[in-house]
Order: C-alpha cells, then sequence, then structure tokens
C-alpha cells in the first residue's frame, strides 16, 4: 500500500451480471420481509437472534472464541463488567454499541460523524482492547496487519496523517457519487475504507462493520431488527480477509471482487430472515390445519385425525423444528427408530400394539401429513413433516 497515492477513488464494475443479481436479490428479500405484519414475539425473537449471530461474527473474526450460546448467556448477565474475562466484556461492550446503533441512526437521522466513529471505538474497546490502543481515540503510532497466507501484510495509514484522513472519510462516505450507489453497495464502501485507513490501534473491524450498520440503519434495510454482515463475514473469514488485501493491491481500488462478496452475503442474511418468517408461518398454519382435521368427518366414525395421530404430530412438529433457524429447510427430519423409542411415542401408544402406531403413521403418510424418505448413507427411514398438506386439507 503506498499512502502517498491514496485516494477516495475507487472501480466498481455494475455491469458485473452477479453483482446486479445480487441487487435484485437483495430488493425482493428485503420487500418480502416489509409486506410481513408479525407478531411481536416472532419480530423480538428474530431481533434477538440476529444479534446474537452478529455479535458471536463480529467478536469472532478477531479470535473471540465464545460460541452463539455463550454470546447469549453473557448478553444475559447483567452483572459482566470488570470482573468478566476480557472475551465476555468484548461481547457485551458489542452488545453496547448495537445498541447505540440502533438508537443513534435511522431515517431522519443525522448522518455519521468523525465522533460517532469515535465513540464506537470507545464503546466497543474499553475494558477488553487496551493493548496498544486507547477506547475512543486516533491511534499514534503505525500499525500492519495481517500475514502472507490471506493475502499479505497491509500497513494502516502514517499515524500522522489518521486525523485528517478520517475526517475525508466522513466526508467521502456522504459525497455525492458515494450516495448515487445502492445503500448495501455505500455501507461495504464505508467497510472498506475505514478499515483500510485502519485509524485505531484496535478495533477497527469491528467500527468498520458497525459503521457499515449504521449505513444500512440510515438506508432501511434493518428489516425486523438488527442485522448486517459480520456473521457471513465470519462463516468465510478467509476469503473476507483475502479480498480486502486483494481489493487493496492497486490504484484506484478495484472493490467489485469484496462488493460482489459483501451483497451475497446480504442477500443471504435477508434470504435467512424469510426462511424464519417462513418456517414460523408455515408451523402456526399446520397446527391450525391439523386442528381442523381433528374434527372433519371422513366416515360415519372416523375423523381426517384421530386423537392418537393428532398427538403424534404435535409431537413431529416439536421434534422437527430446525435446530438453525435461518435454515433453508423448514423442518428437520427424524428417523423412523429414533421415533419408534421416544418417551411420547411409548406412553400414548402403550396400550396398543406397534402395528398400530405404523399403521397410523402409515395413513398420516397416505392423507400427506408427513411422509417416508430412505436415507441411503445411514441406511434408515426418515419421517418429516410435509407442509403441503396445508394446501391439501
Amino acid at each position: 500500500m503506498e499512502w502517498n497515492r491514496f485516494g477516495f477513488e475507487y472501480r466498481l464494475d455494475l455491469n458485473d451480471r452477479r453483482l446486479l443479481q445480487r441487487l435484485v436479490q437483495i430488493e425482493g428479500y428485503r420487500e418480502a420481509a416489509r409486506n410481513l405484519v408479525l407478531p411481536s414475539h416472532w419480530r423480538d425473537r428474530l431481533d434477538r437472534l440476529n444479534r446474537i449471530r452478529a455479535i458471536r461474527g463480529t467478536t469472532g473474526l478477531e479470535g473471540n472464541p465464545l460460541s452463539e450460546d455463550q454470546v447469549a448467556q453473557v448478553l444475559d448477565d447483567e452483572d459482566v463488567g470488570a470482573a468478566g474475562t476480557l472475551d465476555e466484556i468484548a461481547v457485551r461492550n458489542a452488545g453496547v454499541a448495537q445498541e447505540r446503533i440502533r438508537s443513534r441512526f435511522g431515517p431522519g437521522q443525522p448522518p455519521v460523524t468523525t465522533g460517532d466513529i469515535l465513540d464506537m471505538h470507545r464503546l466497543m474497546t474499553t475494558g477488553s482492547d487496551e493493548v496498544h490502543n486507547l477506547p475512543g481515540r486516533l491511534r499514534t503510532h503505525d500499525v500492519k496487519v495481517g500475514t502472507e497466507a490471506l493475502g499479505g501484510v497491509h500497513r494502516g495509514a502514517p499515524h500522522s496523517w489518521v486525523e485528517r484522513l478520517t475526517g475525508e472519510f466522513v466526508a467521502f462516505v456522504h459525497s455525492r457519487r458515494t450516495r448515487e450507489e445502492h445503500p448495501v453497495v455505500r455501507a461495504l464502501l464505508a467497510h472498506f475504507f475505514l478499515v483500510t485507513i485502519h485509524p485505531f490501534g484496535d478495533g477497527n473491524g469491528r467500527v468498520a462493520r458497525l459503521v457499515e450498520a449504521a449505513v444500512l440503519y440510515e438506508g432501511e434495510y434493518n428489516v425486523h431488527g438488527f442485522y448486517g454482515l459480520s456473521n457471513f463475514f465470519y462463516r468465510h473469514g478467509d476469503k473476507y480477509k483475502l479480498l480486502l488485501q486483494k481489493c487493496r493491491r492497486c490504484y484506484p481500488f478495484d472493490v467489485t471482487p469484496f462488493v460482489k462478496f459483501g451483497l451475497e452475503g446480504f442477500a443471504s442474511e435477508l434470504r435467512g430472515i424469510n426462511n424464519f418468517i417462513q418456517t414460523k408461518l408455515n408451523r402456526v398454519v399446520y397446527r391450525d390445519m391439523m386442528t381442523k382435521a381433528l374434527s372433519t368427518k371422513v366416515g360415519k366414525r372416523r375423523k381426517l385425525l384421530n386423537e392418537r395421530e393428532y398427538s403424534l404430530l404435535l409431537l413431529l412438529l416439536e421434534e422437527t423444528g430446525p435446530e438453525d433457524p435461518f435454515a433453508d429447510e423448514p423442518s428437520r427430519r427424524v428417523p423412523l427408530l429414533e421415533l419408534l423409542k421416544s418417551p411420547f411415542v411409548l406412553e400414548v401408544y402403550r396400550r396398543v400394539t406397534r402395528r398400530t402406531f405404523l399403521r397410523e403413521l402409515e395413513r398420516l403418510a397416505q392423507h400427506g401429513f408427513i411422509r417416508f424418505e430412505h436415507d441411503s448413507e445411514a441406511d434408515a427411514l426418515i419421517v418429516e413433516i410435509d407442509f403441503d398438506a396445508i394446501n391439501r386439507h
């Protein structure tokens, strides 16, 4: 990086087919989510999951080993403070910083300032990252980061330039050219240039990702809660670091690979939110359909579902909930043998034979409530909920 040539100039190939496809997908997913009116407890659940994933991602990229479950525990523990581990304090700080972004930015709010960036850094690093770093203060020493294995070593701006470049960065984010870009592209440009300048002793990546989130809030791209790209970048950490370095190798910077990668991630995050909503809706409507089937006569003495079959479907709904609520598939599959051995089935069917249980299971499949598949790898028969039953019944 030759800092004597540096300027806020970049090349972005807006004719790249994949880049345009991602922008179209983002707008489609965004509108689909915006048009849904969700119960408040769904919105709260979605927001909490997104916050946990974002905190896990942004801190994990800096080497924090805490899992999503551990992040959730730290966020719930009001006593985490100076007595917490450095990793716990970093997670708590990220949660506090998220709340500041949520309250500070959005439509009609003043755009990001240098003071905001310093405040983000203070919130992120106080008590956890204070070696060669002053929370809320620009660095006064030169730095280099990265490794040859991940694209090479990057040298941040000379420390004597940092104050000037940070001010110019804010002007760049609000410049006419940058504001003419798609809001998600603008957020990614802000991320790229701030982490390239590297204005702080530590916490630069986390602050860059917060600035990115602030720009997304300004553009109304945080549908149904807090989310951004930290989780995606964490799951593809090596590629994220390689692309940042790749885009710095020529000047003006060719940011197309990084922007395309970021757009892929944002489309993935929005798709995950839509999957979450669709999965919740599928299960609510399926349960209503079951209740209706319980009272629907198909013969003089037979209903579409009997009490045992209804209870069995309730069990399957409970057991097949996806472990990842953002998974593409709305249901987890259950091996038949696992179902046979479940305490619930053993209790409900204890007064009848196994043959009766299998016959009723087969009847549920015939009416389209469930389906069977053979897992050739495990050589096992799999049972899963068939949500197409909603349209059949």
